[in-house]
């Protein structure tokens, strides 16, 4: 799969899990509050998994969002 970390900011549904399977690593989980944490391989650009319409059976369809990860002093 091509790294499309640079060209777009959100996936969707099943775009999101292609992307995260074929292509993201797992940083960290948290299972409590169903949300993942993924790092690009090539551009090192990080990622989180959630599901925003928790209200539907299995929590929706998952949204992969990058985030920046900065530190602030």
């Amino acid at each position: 799969m091509n790294c499309i970390c640079q060209e777009t900011s959100e996936l969707e549904g099943n775009e999101a899990l292609d992307y995260m399977e074929d292509h993201l690593h797992v940083i960290y989980v948290n299972a409590e509050i169903r949300q993942t944490l993924y790092e690009c391989p090539i551009t090192h650009l990080y990622w989180l998994k959630d599901y925003p319409n928790r209200q539907y059976p299995g929590g929706g369809s998952p949204r992969l969002s990058k985030i920046s990860m900065t530190q602030e002093n």
